[in-house]
């Protein structure tokens, strides 16, 4: 018979009783319950068939677990108990998922029956146990029990390096099967104090979240710990999930100069040194390139808690922005501004006397410069401000200028002084040289060739660029009719004929000193005509020929040659060089008794430009013989006299003059000039009635140089 709950159970309504059939000494019976909706324990009473005063025996199998839902922390370890109950000793089997295990099971038997334990060690996913036993070999009791694993889904890192004044946040979150009716409450802990302040919480269906954020301060670190109290009716109670403790290590890097200037072609070491933590290293960067490794060009150290990065040989290309960083944090980390400059300044070499600027630079700063200007080393003269965002400066790129004027170039010494941000100061020594011009005008012949040369005087071994330039034209060797040559610190400029008067600028240029301004100066050629004035006189009577000068500026100083030897005062001879009056000057040259003709040279050279060549002149001082034949005749009679001349260069002129009066033809008179031929020419007079005695001069004047004096002679 059986009995559940103290009331007799029969066949019918669900419920089948079978009492089996004994065979063998042994019967089984059985109930069988069609729809089983809730646990529930029966009694099965015996009692011997063959004996029929014995005693009942009942038979109670009953399989108990202290829960059928345990929510558990991931990863964590679980011991369970499954207790069966009953008159008889059954064996415990416990599956997982399904699958009969035997690790870590152990079977315990006391008094009423036995209890099975399994142990589980690390936990990750939901799983489900069932404790059975198998009664007289036919009938299963079995308990299931459902664990669910609530873990971090996001848990607290091991390790946080963190900057001092960092915000940060620290974040762990905890999921659970959203079909259970549980509710978590989250704690947070710093070396072991609880924390309300910065904790903000959020859940979804599944997922529990909270967050702790604060400003890093040196009391920031230590151990913290985020903890969720997990309850609810499926819970069994409370479950705590501690997170892993979270070392929060505050490592501050900080740079030693957060702006560094370093001249280039020199080299600089940029240091970090790292507060708070051993056992890190420094890793560089520049502009967001990593640096690894010792090149040429950097080499990087770590020393104790300070790292180095030092560059040698810096170029403009090195300046930029420089992060040392720790190596166990990429948050914690400092920057250096390398600024790599370069100072220079132009020293000129200029005309002495020009206005001219002296230039100092500095190149490759992201701040303002304080430039000064010394006259000398010591004495300053001029401040300036360049650079930097507040002159509208802000490229390391960049050059930034200062300018000194010097009203008058004279042979000076300046300095200009470069102050930078971090009271760098370099020097820079200027130097004004000057040079002087020595201009070499020319006077020379009308149509003659002409040389300018334009003279550089200086103290300083330079070379120079000389342009020559009339009026706006530039006139080089290519330009026609005209050459450039130069000798030494002497540059020439010559033409084939130069007709009139011109003006010529000498542009010079410092070639060495490419800063410098360029110096000019006038340079003029000028022309004057040059006439030479020949004379034929009659042997042994005095000779004058002229030199004649016009257009020159201040008169030219005259000299004379004969058969290539120089003529001088004396012996017969006197020289005039005249005077210069509104550009004309007359020279002569004067024999007092010319025997023969003779060839003299006139040689001129300009009085005001006295490298000018000179201009020459042939004068000739000519002679011819006049003899007169005279005539006797008989009264009334015609009678004819002859003035003959021979040794003119081209006949000459002939007058004839009686008692003081010009005689012409007519009256009876006739006159016949004649014909030169050969170097004679005889001229005649004729009277037709000659009545008395009569005297008459012939005057002759050369035709070839009609300046010369006249030759008379008398005829009667």
């Amino acid at each position: 018979t059986w009995e559940s709950g103290g009331n007799t159970v029969v066949t019918g309504s669900g419920v089948t009783l079978n009492e089996g059939t004994f065979a063998n000494g042994e019967q089984a019976a059985t109930l069988t319950v069609a729809n089983l909706q809730q646990d529930t324990s029966y009694t099965c009473n015996t009692v011997s068939k063959t004996y029929t005063h014995s005693d009942s025996a009942t038979v109670v199998v009953e399989m108990t677990t202290p829960y059928e839902f345990k929510a558990i922390k991931s990863d964590s370890a679980l011991t369970v108990s499954c207790t069966c109950t009953g008159s008889r000793d059954l064996e415990i089997t416990w599956t997982i998922n399904g699958t009969t295990t035997s690790q870590n099971v152990e079977i315990g038997s006391y008094n009423a029956g036995k209890t099975g334990t399994i142990e589980l060690t690390g936990v990750l996913y939901d799983a489900v146990l069932e404790c059975s036993t198998v009664v007289d070999g036919s009938k299963t009791v079995s308990k299931t029990i459902n664990l669910k694993v609530i873990k971090f889904t996001e848990g607290l890192p091991k390790k946080k390096f963190v900057n001092l004044n960092e915000d940060i946040t620290l974040s762990c979150s905890i999921s659970w099967d959203d079909t259970r009716s549980l509710t978590a409450s989250p704690t947070w802990q710093h070396n072991s104090s609880t924390v309300t302040t910065g904790v903000e919480n959020s859940n979804t269906a599944s997922v529990y979240t909270s967050t702790l954020s604060r400003t890093v301060v040196w009391t920031s670190a230590g151990l913290y710990k985020c903890s969720f109290s997990v309850s609810g009716t499926d819970a069994d109670g409370t479950l705590t999930l501690d997170s892993d403790d979270s070392e929060i290590i505050i490592q501050n890097i900080v740079a030693k100069e957060r702006l560094v200037y370093a001249e280039k072609g020199t080299a600089a070491s940029l240091q970090c040194t790292v507060v708070g933590e051993d056992g890190v290293t420094i890793k560089w960067s520049k502009d967001g390139t990593s640096l690894t490794g010792d090149t040429t060009s950097y080499n990087s150290t770590t020393d104790s808690l300070t790292g180095i990065l030092t560059l040698t040989q810096l170029d403009s290309s090195d300046s930029g922005t420089y992060i040392c960083e720790s190596s166990a944090s990429t948050n914690v980390k400092d920057n250096i501004t390398l600024n790599v400059y370069e100072t220079s300044g132009d020293s000129v070499h200029v005309l002495a006397g020009n206005p001219t600027t002296l230039t100092c630079r500095v190149s490759g700063i992201s701040q303002a410069a304080i430039i000064r200007w010394y006259d000398g080393v010591d004495i300053q003269i001029m401040t300036d401000i360049t650079g930097g965002d507040a002159a509208g400066f802000n490229s390391t790129s960049s050059t930034h200028s200062s300018t000194l004027s010097v009203a008058a170039a004279a042979t000076a010494e300046y300095s200009c002084e470069v102050e930078l941000s971090d009271h760098t100061k370099k020097q820079v020594s200027l130097n004004v040289h000057v040079f002087t011009l020595e201009r070499g005008h020319v006077e020379v012949e009308a149509g003659s060739p002409a040389t300018v040369t334009c003279g550089i005087q200086s103290s300083t071994t330079d070379t120079y660029s000389v342009t020559w330039q009339q009026g706006n034209t530039i006139i080089d060797s290519g330009s026609s009719g005209y050459a450039t040559t130069s000798t030494g610190s002497e540059y020439m400029l010559s033409m084939d004929n130069l007709s009139t008067d011109s003006l010529f600028y000498c542009i010079v240029q410092s070639t060495q000193y490419p800063a410098s301004s360029s110096g000019n100066t006038t340079v003029s050629a000028s022309v004057y005509e040059i006439i030479g004035i020949s004379t034929e006189v009659k042997v042994g009577s005095a000779a004058t020929i002229t030199c004649k000068t016009t257009g020159s500026e201040g008169g030219v100083s005259v000299t004379w040659e004969s058969g290539g030897n120089t003529v001088a005062t004396g012996s017969g001879i006197t020289l005039n060089e005249g005077t210069f009056i509104n550009g004309e000057q007359v020279a002569t040259l004067t024999v007092a008794n010319l025997q023969q003709d003779t060839s003299y040279t006139c040689n001129t050279v300009s009085k005001t430009y006295t490298h000018s060549d000179s201009a020459t002149v042939v004068v000739k001082a000519n002679v011819f013989e006049i003899i007169g034949i005279s005539a006797e005749v008989k009264v009334g009679s015609v009678a004819t006299i002859t003035c003959k001349t021979t040794g003119s260069e081209g006949g000459v002129s002939v007058t004839w003059e009686s008692g003081g009066n010009t005689v012409v033809t007519g009256s009876g008179v006739t006159l016949n000039e004649g014909t030169f031929a050969n170097g004679e020419q005889a001229a005649t007079l004729t009277v037709a009635n000659l009545q008395q005695d009569t005297s008459y001069t012939c005057n002759t004047v050369s035709k070839t140089y009609t300046h010369s004096n006249p030759a008379s002679v008398v005829v009667g």
